[in-house]
């Protein structure tokens, strides 16, 4: 990633030609993953425990982004972990809630609407469970991009197949219809659209034809009465498939850097993915400048979760309601997991102990911390020397 990112400086000279257009949040998580592991952030230094070693060895501070690969691997590994010890072992039903293509750049353009889809998706399954006086639990991921890395918002949601009856607070199973839940999301949609009107952004391409509120409304019952895709997954006896699933895509980039091909002559990057019309796999070749804006415009704004709980499953319930879900179900509740550290999950990936002296083998020991460089004079920084490269 930082390969494509550095080669012939590509980010930098994009960096220039777009600073006064490009999000703070971009540039400031694409310079964290250019600075991870490196002296900028600051550097820990060991040194071998046996006395007649003289090894000394420094390990860099990484980043933490979202945009970077290596910290987004930790950041999943243990997300699913943390998350696996809290969901109850009970059936779940993983459901995809798509949109009209006519309807991404809307949502591109004016990225406060994205905050309103996990609470519209939700709603349909709390709702629908409410009036059968059940209790359920659901959580929901948002994603903005498809295979080719364009700009496609689905939500991806995974709701409990049954959940705590109000009454005698036994657990009692739920089923949800397909049609029934596209009807409802098709509406749900149209209505956030249609009460945003006076704050949405339509200067962009997707809408060049919306002249006024009459023609918003037009456009919108358009949408209304076309078919909308949801996709039923077939259900799973627990939420491990789901959780691994989606934690591949939310706390990692777009792509992994395996999946890109460099042909450093032509100066072009080519990757494959899965074309679902016909099954078949396919090759993109894009220019590092065009691959790099498709990659950060799915950086999410800062302080934005893009994974959401609600129900028994929601952050302020879960004290209170898991206990009597476990007790439904009969099932113990779990020990607080484990979470890997730097050590075990260097020692899980590459089979290498960075704490052990690689020319006697006895233990490291810490011996002092040199502080790094601040975001903001490392974000300067990059814009100075993009500036300078223009001259």
């Amino acid at each position: 990633m930082k390969q494509l990112f550095n080669a012939n400086d590509t980010w930098l000279n994009y960096l220039n030609k777009y600073r006064e257009t490009l999000r703070t949040v971009v540039i400031e998580n694409v310079t964290k993953m250019l600075a991870c592991s490196t002296a900028a952030f600051g550097s820990k230094e060991y040194r071998c425990s046996h006395a007649d070693c003289t090894h000394h060895k420094y390990i860099h501070q990484t980043c933490k982004s979202r945009f970077c690969s290596s910290c987004g691997i930790k950041a999943t590994e243990r997300w699913i972990r943390k998350q696996q010890h809290v969901f109850p072992e009970c059936e779940y039903q993983h459901v995809t809630l798509t949109l009209p293509h006519t309807l991404w750049p809307i949502f591109r353009d004016n990225r406060f609407l994205l905050n309103h889809l996990f609470s519209c998706a939700a709603k349909i399954f709390l709702g629908w469970a409410k009036q059968l006086d059940i209790d359920i639990g659901v959580f929901c991921a948002l994603h903005t991009y498809g295979r080719k890395l364009n700009w496609n918002v689905h939500i991806h949601l995974s709701v409990t197949r049954g959940g705590l009856c109000k009454k005698t607070g036994l657990w009692k199973p739920i089923f949800f219809k397909a049609k029934t839940t596209e009807k409802c999301w098709r509406g749900a949609i149209t209505q956030l659209l249609s009460s945003n009107y006076s704050e949405l952004d339509l200067s962009g391409e997707g809408c060049p034809f919306i002249r006024n509120e009459q023609d918003w409304s037009r456009f919108l019952t358009s949408q209304y009465c076309r078919r909308w895709k949801l996709h039923f997954a077939k259900k799973t006896a627990n939420v491990t498939p789901t959780m691994t699933y989606m934690g591949r895509y939310l706390k990692r980039p777009p792509i992994s850097a395996s999946r890109l091909r460099h042909d450093f002559q032509g100066g072009l990057v080519t990757f494959d993915y899965l074309n679902h019309r016909n099954g078949q796999t396919e090759s993109l070749i894009l220019s590092p400048e065009a691959l790099i804006e498709r990659m950060i415009e799915h950086i999410p704004d800062k302080h934005f979760k893009m994974i959401r709980y609600f129900g028994f499953l929601s952050n302020r319930r879960r004290g209170e309601m898991l206990p009597k879900v476990y007790d439904a179900l009969g099932i113990a509740p779990k020990d607080a997991p484990e979470m890997p550290g730097y050590a075990a999950m260097l020692k899980g990936y590459v089979k290498v102990d960075p704490f052990e002296c690689i020319l006697c083998g006895h233990r490291l020991t810490f011996l002092r911390f040199r502080a790094g460089e601040p975001l903001s004079e490392l974000v300067h920084h990059a814009l100075v020397q993009a500036q300078i490269r223009s001259i």
